[in-house]
């Protein structure tokens, strides 16, 4: 996915807020990258921010990670609404 068309994806997506070449995303989008490495492809998920202002595209995690990878290498990109977790209580519930 080059730069172009990644950027592209990105404005289009709700949610998503594009400050210069950087592309936050709010926690409450459930955003993962797919990365092809060879004959694998690893998944980043939970991605927090998208810089395409390099010759690489840097991504940033919610979890503090960060990683930096081709623009080429980049294959997919999902986003969606986090899954909503049902909270039981202890049965003293109404």
């Amino acid at each position: 996915m080059a730069f172009l068309m990644l950027g592209k994806v990105l404005d289009g997506a709700p949610g998503i807020k594009k400050d210069g070449s950087n592309y936050n995303i709010p926690e409450e989008v459930d955003a993962t990258l797919f990365v092809a490495l060879g004959q694998e492809v690893l998944q980043l998920t939970r991605v927090a921010k998208i810089d395409l202002g390099g010759d690489a595209v840097r991504m940033l995690t919610h979890k503090g990670e960060t990683f930096f990878f081709p623009p080429d290498h980049v294959v997919g990109i999902k986003l969606g609404a986090p899954e909503k977790v049902n909270k039981h209580g202890a049965g003293f519930g109404k």
